[in-house]
């Protein structure tokens, strides 16, 4: 038999299968973009979520309470953005050591002689108050002649506010435990001592003070148990210093504001140690007991050790020059150590000044150390004004500091 025809192509047919062949990949291609556009669509409202959720959580960070945590001690310590900034590590403890029962070395108080002569120089700062329409019920001076061991002084055995000349003490407290062996690198404070000391940065002087005690601002604790415990530990500062004759010393307050944190004022546990609200303990020394503290450091070496002292002293040490008042002002803003303070009236001499300034609305204080370079006439000068018109009067302190310094240079020349 032959072989069959095949049957000839039908045109309408092939038509129709390439019809359906072209909507099949176009059907294909639709598919294809719908999941293309449901896979974007998926990733963008992840996107948004995790967005949402990352704005939420940012807003609940950045927005927290004044204090974060709770824990006494079982979290690390909040630290403020410049030290964050500047990727300082958190100063660690070494394990074992406790600092507790750690008291201040120099166990027994100068024996410092009353002067008749010092007393006069300072009968006439107090007049010189008199003079201003300052009040002098608030007044309290210590004058030392460090070359002689002499003293003198008005109200210097009341305790009174001293604001941020608290923060000498700390520091000594500090490099006790440095030199005790309490933490693994005296490098990791430099910063936070440089500021505290040098700037007056409260911020810096909350953290030395948590690390010191093993405590931190954080919510009110209830349980009474629980804060005797975080009470104790931060009251070791006044017990270190209490124990070498520091008498009813009270530095365990922070100062404010601290703006890491969201305190303006003390708030929760920082409130809640302070205790009745009509009558708050506060930090309270006398200006005889900072008046010591830097005779021991920067007069006699003995604070802490010799070694310690010389760089404590040095963190206290003050240029003079205007310039350099003015470039300070410009890099540390409101608060600056000289001006309207004892070294802007000693510009002009050649002398080495150590000091601490503290200054409030309703206070105004300093402690410091003056050297005439010839090394005729060493002194410590500290003046506490604890009212609001000694904080408003910008020039009683350079005035009577260049009193005392004008009757000690007269007192030691030949």
């Amino acid at each position: 038999m032959g072989q069959q025809p095949q049957p000839k192509p039908n045109k309408r047919a092939q038509q129709i299968a390439k019809f359906k062949a072209r909507r099949a990949a176009r059907a294909h291609q639709v598919k294809r973009r719908v999941r293309l556009l449901r896979f974007a669509a998926l990733a963008i409202a992840s996107a948004t979520i995790f967005t949402t959720c990352g704005l939420t959580l940012n807003r609940l960070l950045t927005q927290r309470p004044a204090v974060v945590s709770k824990p006494l001690s079982s979290t690390l310590p909040v630290l403020p953005p410049w030290a964050k900034t500047a990727l300082l590590p958190l100063p660690s403890r070494l394990p074992g050591r406790n600092p507790s029962q750690l008291t201040y070395n120099v166990k027994t108080p100068p024996n410092f002689k009353q002067s008749q002569d010092l007393e006069e120089i300072v009968d006439d700062v107090v007049k010189l108050a008199t003079e201003k329409d300052l009040p002098t019920k608030p007044l309290s001076i210590t004058l030392i002649n460090v070359k002689t061991g002499e003293i003198a002084g008005y109200k210097q055995d009341t305790l009174r506010y001293p604001a941020s000349v608290i923060k000498i003490f700390w520091m000594v407290a500090l490099y006790a435990q440095i030199e005790n062996g309490i933490w693994a690198d005296e490098g990791a404070f430099s910063l936070y001592v440089s500021k505290m000391i040098e700037e007056s940065d409260n911020e810096a002087a909350s953290v030395i003070l948590d690390l010191l005690t093993d405590t931190q601002s954080r919510p009110k604790i209830e349980n009474d148990e629980e804060f005797k415990i975080w009470l104790d530990k931060r009251q070791q500062v006044n017990h270190f210093f209490r124990e070498a004759g520091y008498k009813d010393i009270n530095i365990s307050q922070k100062t404010y504001p601290i703006p890491y944190l969201r305190l303006p004022e003390p708030l929760e546990i920082d409130l809640q140690m302070r205790g009745d609200p009509k009558d708050p303990i506060r930090n309270k020394i006398t200006t005889d007991q900072a008046a010591r503290l830097l005779y021991e450091m920067c007069g006699t070496g003995q604070a802490v050790s010799s070694t310690a002292s010389e760089k404590m002293c040095g963190w206290l040490r003050r240029d003079l020059r205007p310039e350099m008042r003015t470039l300070e002002s410009k890099t540390w803003g409101d608060f600056n150590p000289i001006q309207e303070f004892f070294g802007e009236a000693l510009s002009d001499v050649d002398i080495d000044f150590y000091s601490k300034a503290g200054w409030t609305s309703f206070s105004r204080q300093e402690a410091a150390f003056v050297a005439t370079r010839d090394g005729s006439t060493v002194y410590i000068l500290t003046v506490f004004g604890d009212d609001a018109a000694y904080a408003q009067n910008k020039t009683i302190f350079p005035k009577m500091s260049r009193l005392v310094f004008d009757r000690m240079v007269a007192r030691n020349s030949p």
